[in-house]
């Protein structure tokens, strides 16, 4: 490891005096730019896209989705077996597999990591996706058993190589009692050789890996500022490949410089309005639809994001199975409708206060305010007055209930249609903003109930087609009570820009990026 130290040391020096780049770069080394920060290297303590993917290349889970599909197939699992009530699971472990520290992968290792995960209860983690499971067992050595609270067919999903909590981890280097911070050891193709925070990461391919070997022997990562040098760090040829996350106007650039590829994929990040159903007006479903029918989506992707996100008009987003477009497209005669029926006019006209935050998301997010204020007054029955308050003050007011109508985004937790319904509708409302379960109105009490049925049926069923039925009724009716609005699908999440010489870029629903496929060409 000293010696290994000492050679990317020379590659990062080199990186940092080449003109160019990449001659500077041995063959066998990628470097990826990003403007993503790590946070806490502890799977299970951390809750963000670039930890979450630095864990995905050292580590890895039971299952997974094979690339470019949402289907689980087995990764340290060979198999697994559901029993009949649906609250055990039972997996056949796969033989042979080594940890990055040299310790045997088996059903001990498996109960130490979900027992440890589970006792921590990291604040920062993602302890919620895994609380389903009641005890996990080793039943031999390379058997392990789950034992669910409850029937719940997202539950496979839950435990993927994209979920970090889930991975499996060493019991001989990872501490039991403590939070990781970069102390752990995985399966995967990769370990970490060294980290500076916010200056660069390196990944070492590990040579005991039991898959296939990755395509290239060494990862650099490099952390940015800013989109703009992000961009010009792809440009100058310093990163082999740049992802996550660039201005709309760069991308329209960076598309005409031959030599660069510009790759996209599928991107299940979302963008939405909330309401908080507690509070006036939004307690009023002709209000909320009417407002869903005035926002004018196509002028947000074409003026803020140059064509390049998409409209929206379900949360769950195009690619995913069941995915339907459920809201109806723009039609202010038939929002003026509805506001006259709620009793409202151009003398009485309705006084709505848009909330945003105004770098969470990046730049943009003023501009998107003021087309939706743009749009909604185009009723001339409506006067929109925006605020916007930094992310810890707002991510704070909106859990008080003290947000009527703001913007969030939401990236999935889980590869599943329920992770992008049931967070605000069933589970929970109040941390989210939508406060459906203490809704006052009558009709918004309803809306709970049968949304609590719905979606409660679907996660008891494995069956695909069912639980597809289940779900797109759940998303005609959410258009239908518009407790949320989807506005645009976030692509500009999902490109990448890589040199020409790159190989390997995969980018799918998944929203795994996996290094271990990159490799350059001549």
């Amino acid at each position: 490891m000293q010696r290994f130290g000492v050679l990317v040391l020379g590659v990062i020096l080199a990186l940092g005096t080449a003109s160019a780049g990449q001659g500077a770069v041995p063959r066998d080394t990628i470097v990826v730019g990003t403007t993503d920060k790590i946070t806490e290297l502890s799977p299970e303590n951390s809750y963000d896209y670039w930890t979450w993917h630095v864990i995905q290349q050292t580590a890895e889970g039971l299952v997974d989705f094979r690339p470019g599909t949402t289907d689980i197939v087995p990764k340290l699992a060979t198999s697994w077996q559901v029993s009949p009530d649906g609250r055990v699971y039972t997996f056949q472990l796969r033989r042979g597999v080594r940890f990055t520290d040299g310790a045997p992968f088996d059903a001990q290792s498996v109960k130490f990591t979900f027992d440890r995960a589970l006792r921590l209860k990291g604040p920062e983690g993602a302890v919620g996706l895994i609380s389903g499971i009641q005890r996990v067992d080793a039943a031999g050595p390379l058997t392990a058993r789950f034992l669910i609270k409850e029937a719940d067919a997202t539950f496979l999903s839950r435990l993927t190589s994209q979920v970090a909590i889930s991975v499996i981890l060493s019991p001989k280097t990872t501490p039991a009692n403590a939070f990781a911070r970069g102390r752990y050891a995985g399966t995967g193709p990769y370990r970490i050789a060294q980290y500076v925070p916010g200056q660069r990461l390196v990944l070492e391919a590990y040579p005991g890996y039991w898959g296939i070997r990755p395509r290239s022997r060494r990862v650099i990562e490099v952390f940015y500022a800013n989109a703009q040098a992000l961009a010009s760090a792809v440009e100058a040829g310093q990163v082999d490949v740049a992802f996550r996350t660039f201005n709309p106007d760069d991308i329209r650039r960076l598309e005409q410089n031959p030599r660069l590829q510009v790759v996209r994929g599928p991107m299940p990040s979302v963008r939405y309005i909330v309401f908080n159903v507690r509070t006036q007006p939004f307690d009023d479903a002709r209000v909320r639809r009417a407002v869903a029918l005035a926002v004018d989506r196509d002028r947000i992707v074409r003026d803020v994001f140059a064509g390049i996100n998409s409209p929206l008009y379900s949360m769950v987003p195009p690619g995913m199975w069941s995915h339907t477009p459920a809201f109806p497209r723009r039609n202010l005669e038939q929002a003026k409708r509805l506001l006259a029926e709620a009793g409202y006019s151009e003398q009485n006209k309705l006084q709505l206060t848009l909330w945003y935050t105004p770098t969470h998301y990046g730049d943009t997010e003023a501009d998107v305010a003021a087309v939706l204020k743009s749009s909604l007054e185009e009723t001339g029955i409506v006067s929109v007055t925006l605020r916007s308050s930094e992310w810890s003050d707002y991510t704070s007011a909106m859990a008080k209930g003290q947000l009527g109508m703001f913007l969030l985004g939401w990236f999935p937790d889980f590869v599943d249609p329920d992770n992008f319904l049931s967070p605000w509708l069933v589970e929970a409302p109040d941390g989210l903003g939508t406060y459906l379960h203490q809704a006052r109105s009558t009709t918004d009490r309803q809306y709970y109930e049968r949304f609590r049925t719905l979606l409660g049926q679907a996660k008891r069923t494995t069956d695909r087609a069912r639980r597809t039925a289940l779900y797109r009724e759940a998303q005609q009716m959410l258009a239908e009570s518009a407790i949320l609005v989807p506005l645009w699908q976030n692509q500009l999440q999902g490109i990448a820009v890589a040199q020409r010489n790159v190989r390997g870029i995969v980018l799918d629903l998944t929203t795994t990026f996996r290094t271990w496929l990159l490799s350059k060409g001549s």
